[in-house]
C-alpha cells in the first residue's frame, strides 16, 4: 500500500470524480424564507464582538475545541475572511450564520468582526439557520437529523426539505431515523465514534438495552459495520447467520474515505484494495427505491 502522504491525494481525487458536486449554497425557491432572506437588502459592516450574541435556534451545538483553536490561530494571522451573518435583535445583534467564526474570533481576542446585517423575521430565523447549516454541511449526523426533524415539524414535507437543502428524500428519512437511537448512542454517532453504517445496523434492534450494549461494544472493540450487523442478526434470533470473516485493519485514510462516502451516500460503503493499484468500491442498497436514489445521486441526474 502506498505511503500515507499519497493516500489522501489519490482518495480525494477519486471521491471528487465519483460524487457529484454542487454549490455550497444551492439556489432555493424564491418562495422560501431562506431565499427571501438571501435576496433581502444586506449591509456590510464591522461590529464590536461583544454586541453579537448566538442564536438560540442554532442547530449546531458541538464545536470541537481543537478545531476552534486552529481557526483562532488562522484568524489571528489573517483576520476573519468570511463575514458573520447577523440580524438586529433588540439592542444587540444575533448570529444567523457564523457562530464558529464568532467563537474563534473571541479566542483570538478580536475586538471587532466583519458582519453582513440582514433583516430576518423571528418566524423565519429557525428555517434560515437550519437550511444554511445543512447546505454548508457544518452539522454532525445527529445535528443534521435534528435539523431535518425541526423543518418537518415546521410543516415541510421531506420532498420539500430535499429541494431546499439539496438532499435526497431518502437521505433525509434515513437521517431522521437516527433520532430513534438512545441519547447515549446518538452522542457516539455525533462524536464520530460510530458511523452512519453502524447506526443503521443498530436500528434493526428493538430492545433498547441490547442496542446500547452493542453500540458500546462496537466502540470498545472497534467493530466494523459488518461485525455489528452480524451481532445484531444474532440478537434478533437468526441462528443461520454465517460468522463474518476476520477483517484486516483498515488504513486510516481508507477508513476516513469510507466514513465520508457513507455520510454522502447515506448507506454502507466498502473500499476493497486489490492487487497493485487496483481495487473496488462497494455500495450497498436495500430496495429498488434505494438503488434508484443512489443511481441519480452518483450520476448527477435530475429525477
Amino acid at each position: 500500500m502506498s505511503n500515507a502522504e499519497d493516500k489522501p491525494r489519490r482518495l480525494g481525487k477519486g471521491l471528487s470524480a465519483l460524487l457529484p458536486t454542487r454549490p455550497l449554497s444551492p439556489p432555493l425557491a424564491s418562495s422560501t424564507p431562506a431565499a427571501a432572506a438571501a435576496a433581502a437588502p444586506t449591509q456590510k459592516n464591522t461590529l464590536p464582538i461583544v454586541s453579537i450574541h448566538p442564536n438560540a435556534e442554532q442547530p449546531r451545538t458541538a464545536f470541537d475545541e481543537a478545531s476552534l483553536a486552529e481557526l483562532a490561530a488562522s484568524i489571528s494571522a489573517h483576520g476573519v475572511i468570511q463575514p458573520i451573518i447577523v440580524r438586529r435583535h433588540k439592542d444587540t445583534y444575533q448570529i444567523v450564520a457564523g457562530e464558529r467564526r464568532w467563537r474563534a474570533a473571541q479566542l483570538a481576542h478580536l475586538v471587532e468582526v466583519p458582519v453582513v446585517i440582514q433583516e430576518i423575521a423571528d418566524a423565519e430565523l429557525l428555517e434560515v439557520a437550519l437550511i444554511e447549516n445543512i447546505q454548508r454541511e457544518d452539522l454532525n449526523p445527529i445535528e443534521a437529523a435534528q435539523a431535518f426533524d425541526k423543518l418537518s415539524k415546521l410543516g415541510h414535507s421531506q420532498e420539500e426539505i430535499g429541494r431546499r437543502t439539496g438532499k435526497d428524500r431518502a437521505t433525509i428519512a434515513n437521517a431522521i431515523r437516527l433520532l430513534r437511537l438512545p441519547k447515549e448512542v446518538q452522542d457516539l454517532v455525533a462524536g464520530g465514534k460510530l458511523s452512519m453504517g453502524h447506526a443503521r445496523a443498530l436500528l434493526s434492534l428493538q430492545d433498547g438495552q441490547q442496542l446500547l450494549d452493542l453500540a458500546k461494544s462496537a466502540v470498545d472493540k472497534g467493530l466494523s459495520v459488518r461485525q455489528v450487523e452480524h451481532q445484531a442478526q444474532i440478537l434478533l434470533g437468526d441462528k443461520e447467520v454465517p460468522k463474518p470473516k476476520k477483517e484486516a485493519p483498515l488504513d486510516p485514510n481508507v477508513k476516513a474515505a469510507i466514513d465520508s462516502l457513507e455520510r454522502a451516500l447515506g448507506t454502507r460503503v466498502r473500499i476493497a484494495p486489490g492487487t497493485g493499484e487496483r481495487g473496488r468500491i462497494e455500495i450497498e442498497y436495500y430496495s429498488q427505491a434505494e438503488l434508484d436514489r443512489l443511481y441519480y445521486l452518483l450520476a448527477g441526474e435530475e429525477r
